[in-house]
């Protein structure tokens, strides 16, 4: 019997741990075993809960710290879990802040959920009108109290009131004002048909009311809006880094942040708004485009002088909003908490009018040192020479832009994968997040010999993450013949790509560092050009390659130049041979193959002839790994003292003098 309310509870919570029900670590569920109440932890998804997870605590002393009122040291909900705690317990997790509710209803299983449908009766000023007339006797309401104790108190009192009037046992669906949902049960198939229940009655209220339409998208006004306002919230709202910023520009956005919007001015509806969203957003009125980042410094200013603390979510009405986080992750995380919230609003208005929370409830949230550690255990920790960085490396989907990723990665960094081959890019992107983590690794498509192309790619990144800190041209092709046989449309080729394509992503990219580096002129950012042992010394039989790479050199320098006043660097990294890589080792366009064809390497009657050839030209005595390049990438940008420059990686075979 124990082992199917465990498997009840974790398919459960999993199940409802999507989303549309709850979000990050919110909601919480529980199980009741032999004396024992068996609960998530803090800050540990209900979509990814295990029964590994579960804290055990004995019910006894959590029904009793329910009705004493003797004092405790620190918060009392802690205390007792303290008390409750099984001692042969090892996992050092801490139990859910709202154990004591759970622990008073009799059900063995309780699921505590935040969900948008039945939030939009929950955060409505008509909330008891509307259950009663929805739910009937199946809901009870407890209005607004501080989480905790008193909580845990007042949902005793409602159903003991409820007991008392009706003669029937407590509803198995309670709705907590301002809050969401708790349902109880005996079995998995009870609890879904109880939040089926709650979700089908007030959708059928809201699906009952028009939709309100959305003002009309000013595609291309929005598109410089954002480009001007997200670079610079990401030096603004960064404490020592730069924080990663994401946008939307939906219809939700822009028909719910109109003037008189609750959520701009109101407050916030729930507990993990506060947490993860900020109470407030900051909103930026721009009245001319142009000066869209100075009047975006003003509103961050005033809001922070305000409050006493930065803005999470910046808002233009009508336009866009902003949700500003240390990492994708987070930024994702609020710009997702807060949409819900405006949709939340939107359909509590269609069936009633929104109830936001007031000053003093949210003020008990902003302090309260249960929900900091909550979040703190949902962000976890990241350590790493590039940590804080989003590096953007173009032909990333394979040879020494993989590689350049993949060591970028290892250093903490966020990386964008750009690359023409955009499904492969996507693919790895995919493998590299599940590696080290949900938003770490993204892909966009971009044909570098493509200025629209070029700006589209940026712009994409700067939607996504705000901006970028290192931008990485590693995006090259070569064609090996000689000069009286290469024809035009090869030479032109390699030139477009190699050449042409790293002016345009310098073009493309520039204007968004140096908007960065406006808001914070204490931070240089970095421009670097994967360039070549062939852009050091000419290539026999390759000139367009050698000469596509000697310009490269001549651009970085005069890039350098130019760009140093706006807080960038410019540097390019020469690599050696990366024998193994696909550039090299193909078996149809690979360089070993093109070499041998074209009779560059005198003598040689096999593609292992050409490779030892190329060995035996470096002193290290191997060819060049992407692990080389990209060490060489992290000293690049670690340095603070050194632009211009051109940085041999090719095992002592070519030496700056």
């Amino acid at each position: 019997m124990s082992e199917q309310l465990f498997a009840d509870l974790i398919e459960v919570a999993n199940t409802f741990g999507e989303p549309e029900y709850s979000r990050a670590g919110g909601g919480n569920a529980s199980v009741k075993v032999d004396g024992v109440l068996h609960i998530k932890p803090s800050g540990v998804p209900l979509l990814t809960l295990t029964e590994a997870d579960l804290v055990p605590l004995h019910l006894r002393p959590l029904l009793d710290a329910l009705v004493s009122d003797a004092p405790v040291e620190g918060d009392p909900v802690m205390a007792a879990a303290a008390a409750a705690l099984v001692p042969s317990y090892a996992g050092g997790r801490r139990p859910s802040v709202e154990i004591l509710f759970h622990a008073l209803i009799d059900d063995p299983l309780v699921l505590h959920l935040h969900p948008l449908t039945a939030n939009a009766l929950t955060c409505n000023a008509d909330a008891v009108a509307l259950a009663e007339k929805l739910l009937g006797d199946e809901a009870i309401v407890v209005d607004y109290i501080d989480p905790g104790v008193p909580l845990a108190r007042e949902i005793a009192t409602v159903r003991e009131s409820y007991t008392s009037r009706t003669g029937k046992p407590a509803p198995k669906i309670t709705l907590l004002r301002n809050h969401g949902i708790i349902v109880s049960g005996e079995t998995a198939a009870e609890i879904r048909t109880h939040v089926a229940t709650v979700t089908r009655a007030v959708q059928a209220a809201i699906d009952a009311v028009p939709l309100p339409a959305a003002p009309a998208a000013d595609t291309a006004g929005t598109r410089t809006l954002v480009g001007a306002i997200a670079p610079t919230l990401r030096g603004l709202l960064g404490g020592e880094g730069l924080a990663v910023v994401a946008s939307d520009t939906s219809d939700l956005v822009r028909a719910e942040t109109g003037p008189g919007s609750a959520m701009l001015t109101g407050g916030p509806l729930i507990p993990d708004q506060i947490v993860y969203a900020g109470s407030l957003p900051c909103v930026v009125e721009v009245d001319d485009i142009a000066q869209a980042a100075e009047a975006t410094t003003a509103a961050v200013a005033d809001f922070t002088a305000t409050y006493g603390k930065a803005p999470v979510i910046v808002v233009v009405p009508r336009t866009v909003v902003f949700a500003a986080g240390k990492d994708k992750a987070a930024a994702d995380n609020a710009l997702a908490v807060f949409t819900d919230a405006l949709r939340v609003t939107r359909d509590a208005n269609r069936i009633g009018a929104v109830q936001v929370m007031d000053p003093a409830q949210r003020g008990f949230i902003e302090t309260w040192e249960a929900e900091a550690y909550r979040q703190k255990v949902a962000a976890g920790a990241a350590v790493g020479r590039l940590t804080g960085k989003i590096a953007y490396v173009t032909g990333a989907a394979q040879g020494f832009g993989l590689g350049i990723t993949e060591s970028l990665l290892a250093e903490g960094a966020t990386v964008v994968l750009a690359d023409l081959n955009l499904a492969g890019a996507t693919a790895q992107a995919e493998r590299l997040a599940a590696q080290y983590g949900s938003g770490k690794a993204l892909a966009v498509g971009v044909d570098v010999s493509d200025p629209d192309s070029q700006l589209d790619a940026i712009h994409q990144v700067v939607r996504q993450l705000g901006g970028l800190d290192v931008f990485i041209s590693n995006a090259g092709v070569l064609r090996a013949d000689g000069v009286m046989t290469q024809s035009v449309a090869d030479f032109d080729f390699v030139t477009n790509i190699n050449y042409r394509g790293y002016f345009l992503g310098v073009r493309a990219v520039a204007p968004v560092l140096a908007t960065q580096h406006a808001a914070r002129p204490d931070r240089l950012f970095d421009i670097i050009e994967i360039n070549s042992k062939s852009g050091l010394e000419g290539s026999k039989r390759n000139f367009a390659y050698s000469g596509s790479k000697f310009g490269g050199i001549g651009l970085t320098q005069s890039f350098a130049l130019e760009l140093i006043e706006y807080g960038i660097k410019v540097n390019a990294v020469c690599p050696g041979n990366f024998l193994d890589g696909p550039l090299w080792s193909d078996p149809e366009r690979g360089l070993f193959v093109q070499y041998l064809r074209a009779g560059k390497v005198e003598g040689a009657t096999t593609i292992d002839d050409v490779r030892h050839f190329y060995e035996a030209k470096v002193p290290m005595g191997r060819g060049c790994l992407p692990s080389d390049v990209g060490r060489a990438v992290t000293y690049v940008v670690e340095q603070q003292y050194e632009t211009g420059q051109a940085l041999p990686v090719t095992g002592g075979q070519n030496m700056l003098n």
